[in-house]
């Protein structure tokens, strides 16, 4: 039942929209090719939309932030496979 729960919160943690976009735009800050003016969200703002400069300061600084709030997503999950794995030996030996 526990590894159920877990495997659904993994899930939800995977497909929820937060995660999407934090993926996202570590991806397009992170992206050396395309535009040079970019639309990301401001992190501390999700919601509202932001024009940056590519190789900014700003951009860097938005970069920074999206890693470490996908850092704490990536923690999370390991967490949670650590813990459904532990379940697992627990049950099936």
């Amino acid at each position: 039942m526990q590894i159920m729960q877990i495997e659904d919160q993994i899930k939800r943690v995977i497909n929820g929209k937060k995660y999407i976009k934090i993926r996202q735009y570590v991806r397009v800050l992170t992206d050396l090719s395309g535009n040079a003016i970019l639309e990301v969200e401001n992190p501390e703002e999700m919601g509202k939309a932001v024009k940056l400069r590519k190789n900014s300061i700003e951009a860097k600084e938005y970069l920074k932030r999206y890693e470490m709030m996908l850092t704490e997503y990536d923690t999370l999950l390991l967490e949670l496979r650590k813990r459904k794995k532990s379940l697992n030996a627990e049950l099936f030996g």
